[in-house]
């Protein structure tokens, strides 16, 4: 393999535009946000008023949910009440049209349009404008705006006017698509004359904002700020001082709801910070790309020289805490500082550099984008769309620190810096993402500012810095390697692989992974009891070990088992692995010597990735590992093999889950020695080596496991001797996903993990000064052929089982006997207080349980009234017509009072479910007697009823003593 190292170039040498500039992404992820945050309060709003009773708290405290708990309790206590509450909220809960809120975002867009096709007129009228021919009779100054009209290579003209009344030296740049006018100061106007070189300079400054395109940014970000600052928030902010107002009406749900509106409002405060910042940020990288491309055509930089030295007199002498205040109040202005724009003229270092607070803000703003997305399309019906946006998101989130690394990276090499590692990048994005989960309040709840378990968000920031050291090291093995006309294929290239990457997994943080920083949502020991029960086999001493399957399950499976998986983790290895495809180059690329413009071209350099060879014989010592691992496995198991037909419940199970953990264990040793080893690329080096030794190993495990029967000491699964690769091929596709998915993915964490504490304890060498000064050793040459065979071979391979294993197997849901209570760990739902308890029985009655009782009661009592007739137990035809058909009514009932909530008093439910039990036995029994004509029974029902009949009333009585004390109605 070879690379191209590049001599470095001068330091403002490089083409600021190389990769583009990034900030139309952080443009459309403000619209984003905007839609999302209007979204979001209209449905809300709606909602409200559609539900002004809000019925829907009701049907969430009949279930069971206790306002004390956080989002998890209340969501397992809705979850456990299984149908009966969706089946509340459609019976009981009033639901607006589905187009009101589209309707209403609509109008807000629409709004914004039109803010935005009026605004350049307001701001003329404002400034008191007049056409250029007022001040120009002569026609000397259009002369001279239409030379440097040519200079910037407008195809169309601006209008030019003037604001006479405008003393400074300035210009301003206004209008909507390809409708522009270009203000002149009357200051500037004056001294065109005195000063030629600064009346060009600024006039070329806004021709630039043209050319870039930025007023249609700026105006469109302003028109649709403005229409939320004034339209949205008001409302919001109305709804919610009438909702404090209710709130204040119940000491049960009021702290809850007031907690709960106060996050509300702070996140609301933060996330308008955010925009403003995340907008004055762009505008500040639009204005020193206007400077850079005035001074490309020709502006004189004095100008910019002798405002800067004027302002760092006039802060000379300042003290710290005045510096750092200025520099605060630096970060909400739209334009950066003077000393700043003059060091961006001299060496583009700071545009090409990451700034902590550009990825901070867009991990916090998509990460609140991202939840007013997930409440909005929380309905049935919607998974596909919410899917779409999710992995849409997820690609803004990644691409915008993605570009900034790609961009320092390029410059880095160009110039001979030092290559930033995606450490820092990845740190503050993933710090961003924390503090945008923080401020959601999903992941906390209504009686906490802060989640139960707020470490399980070091997860987000491991994802972050994972992914952006894989695309700093792959940037840097493109840009060394890379010999198109452009770079940017290879940085879509990389990107594209990112999106892949951080969509899955932050798909699964949306769904599952969030529910972490709450606690543990899952029984392991139902879990458990659910195995033992659907896979027969059970055999002494592998009960420690189901207890283990159990607690990783909901862990595992929601991720590992997913189709796309598979890809994500082949793109980060099988896209590096292509890169001992190419051919030594010759010659400074194309893209190479228009990124230095004129600057001395590259030297070709080779060796910076290590042979292929020594790649594929780690990988090959690493399926040793696996192999000889699995031959241990099926040799401890034999010992305690089962009869042959209790093999294939947990004894096969468990022989499965063991393979698994040697294969991973072995797949990412192998990654964490590679990286160790490698002096260049660890990172990429590592998962190319554990993704072939995932596949070698998944191999050896495939041959042992279709020769069973035939090794002897060795037989594990089967008994008889013969060759079946179908009998092992099932239980190898449950391995394929974990391993080549799963486990590429800790692979890449022990990987990582290993080159950081490599980088910390090894000393830092001598930083080199020149390319002529590296010191590499030519590695033996191998034939580009044979390269080739070996990776086209892995890489066929690896897509031909990534896409098996992602095809749908068009089975059926699978049967399953875990029940709800058993799936729900009691301790998840802490135990009601008084009030609260008098509350839920209140909204049981009120939603369906007081109908069911009385219907109940009302039932039991016919039968006891059609009793005291004589005829009752001596005439049959009676019985069938006034006693049959309350007996079949009070069955019904029974299944009715099962589908309906449990009552919230676990005692109380005890007792009601006893009695539905009895009413629901004697009922058939009444209905088979009068159908057969078996008095006997007929008798044995009767007197149950009459027994029912003396009980209900005491339950009842309970019932409703229980529900007496509620100070709040739903």
């Amino acid at each position: 393999m070879s690379d191209t190292t590049v001599s470095p170039a001068r330091p403002g040498n490089v083409d600021e535009r190389i990769l583009g500039v990034g900030t139309g992404l952080r443009f459309v992820l403000l619209i984003a946000l905007f839609l999302s945050s209007s979204a979001r309060v209209v449905t809300q709003i709606v909602e409200s008023l559609a539900d002004p009773r809000n019925i829907r708290v009701g049907c969430a405290l009949a279930a069971g949910a206790n306002p004390d708990s956080d989002y998890l309790g209340i969501a397992l206590a809705t979850m456990r009440a299984g149908d009966a509450y969706p089946a509340c909220l459609r019976r009981f809960v009033p639901s607006a049209a589905t187009w009101v809120p589209f309707a209403a975002l609509a109008a807000l867009v629409i709004v914004a349009g039109a803010l935005y096709w009026v605004l350049p007129r307001w701001k003329g009228r404002r400034g008191r404008v007049v056409p250029l021919q007022a001040v120009d009779p002569k026609g000397e100054l259009r002369v001279l705006l239409d030379e440097l009209v040519a200079v910037a290579g407008l195809a169309r003209p601006p209008r030019f006017v003037v604001a006479p009344a405008a003393a400074t030296a300035g210009a301003v740049v206004f209008g909507r698509l390809r409708r522009y006018s270009v203000c002149l100061h009357g200051g500037l106007v004056a001294r065109r004359r005195q000063d030629p070189e600064s009346f060009r300079a600024v006039v070329l400054h806004e021709l630039a904002h043209i050319r870039n395109r930025d007023i249609d940014v700026t105006y469109a970000t302003v028109a649709l700020w403005r229409v939320y600052l004034v339209t949205v928030l008001p409302a919001y902010l109305f709804w919610v001082a009438l909702d404090l107002k209710d709130s204040a009406a119940s000491s049960v749900l009021g702290p809850a709801e007031r907690l709960g509106t106060g996050h509300e409002l702070l996140a609301s405060a933060v996330m308008i910070a955010f925009v403003y910042l995340a907008r004055a940020d762009i505008l500040r990288t639009r204005e020193t790309f206007a400077d850079l491309d005035a001074l490309a055509w020709g502006a004189d930089a004095k100008g910019w020289h002798h405002t800067a030295a004027r302002d760092a007199t006039g802060g000379a002498g300042q003290g710290r805490a005045r510096r750092a205040l200025a520099s605060f109040v630096a970060l909400w202005r739209t334009h950066p500082a003077w000393d700043r724009r003059v060091a961006s003229l001299t060496d583009s270092r700071e545009l090409f550099e990451p700034h902590a607070l550009t990825l901070f803000v867009a991990g916090a703003t998509a990460t609140i984008a991202g939840d007013q997305i997930t409440d909005l399309l929380r309905v049935p019906g919607t998974d596909w769309a919410l899917r779409l946006l999710t992995a849409l998101l997820a690609g803004l989130i990644a691409a915008i620190p993605g570009v900034a690394l790609w961009r320092a990276v390029a410059r880095a090499v160009l110039t001979g810096g030092r290559v930033p590692s995606g450490l820092r990048v990845g740190w503050w994005l993933g710090v961003g993402l924390t503090v945008g989960e923080l401020l959601t309040s999903s992941t906390s709840g209504s009686t906490r500012w802060l989640p139960s378990h707020p470490e399980a968000l070091v997860v987000l920031i491991v994802i972050s810095v994972g992914i952006m050291c894989w695309t700093a090291q792959f940037a840097e093995l493109s840009v060394r390697s890379w010999r198109g006309r452009a770079l940017r294929p290879a940085m879509l290239m990389g990107l594209a692989a990112i999106w892949v990457v951080f969509a899955l997994w932050y798909a699964w943080w949306q769904n599952e992974g969030h529910i972490f920083t709450m606690g543990w949502a899952y029984s392991e020991t139902g879990i458990r009891q659910a195995l033992e029960a659907e896979l027969p086999g059970t055999v002494p001493g592998d009960r420690g070990v189901l207890a283990a399957i159990a607690a990783a399950l909901p862990v595992l499976l929601p991720i590992g088992m997913d189709p796309f998986i598979t890809w994500a983790a082949a793109v980060l290895w099988l896209l590096p692995m292509l890169a001992w495809l190419r051919r030594p180059a010759s010659g400074a690329p194309e893209w190479v010597r228009r990124a230095l413009r004129g600057a001395p071209g590259p030297v070709l350099r080779a060796g910076l990735l290590p042979p292929l060879r020594r790649v594929l014989l780690a990988a090959l010592i690493g399926a040793a590992v696996c192999w000889a691992g699995t031959v241990a496995v099926m040799a401890a198991m034999h010992t305690w093999q089962p009869p042959v037909d209790r093999r294939y419940g947990t004894y096969q199970l468990v022989f499965l889950a063991l393979v698994l953990i040697v294969l991973v264990c072995g797949t990412a040793a192998t990654a964490a020695l590679t990286s160790v080893v490698a002096s260049r690329f660890p990172l990429l080096v590592a998962l190319v080596a554990a993704g072939t030794t995932a596949l070698l190993g998944l191999a050896g495990v495939y041959l042992l496991g279709a020769a069973d029967g035939c090794l002897g000491p060795l037989n594990t699964l089967g008994s008889t001797c013969f060759w079946s690769p179908a009998k092992f091929w099932p239980a190898t596709e449950l391995l394929l996903p974990l391993v080549l998915g799963l486990g590429i993915f800790v692979s890449a964490g022990a990987a990582l993990l290993c080159t950081v504490v490599k980088r910390t304890l090894r000393p830092l060498r001598p930083a080199m000064t020149s390319a002529g000064r590296t010191r590499t050793v030519p590695p033996r040459r191998e034939g580009v052929a044979l390269r080739r065979l070996w990776v086209g071979a892995v890489c066929l391979t690896a897509l031909a089982l990534t896409a098996a294993v992602s095809l749908p197997s068009g089975g059926g849901p699978a049967r399953t006997s875990l029940t709800k209570d058993q799936l729900i760990p009691t301790a998840a739902i802490p135990t009601a207080s008084p009030q609260v308890l008098a509350a839920q029985t209140d909204a049981w009655l009120r939603l369906g349980g007081a109908h069911l009782t009385a219907h109940f009661t009302a039932e039991v009592l016919a039968v006891i009234t059609a009793l005291q007739d004589k005829s009752a137990l001596t005439d049959r035809g009676f019985a069938a017509t006034r006693i049959r058909p309350h007996c079949v009514a009070l069955e019904h009932l029974a299944a009715d009072a099962a589908a309906y909530f449990p009552v919230p008093n676990p005692l109380t439910q005890k007792r009601w479910t006893k009695l539905q039990t009895r009413s629901k036995h004697a009922g058939a029994d009444c209905r088979r007697a009068i159908t057969d004509g078996k008095f006997t029974l007929f008798a044995k029902a009767m007197r149950t009823f009459l027994n029912i009949g003396e009980t209900t009333p005491a339950l009842l009585d309970t019932i409703k003593s229980e529900a007496a004390s509620a100070e709040s109605r739903p």
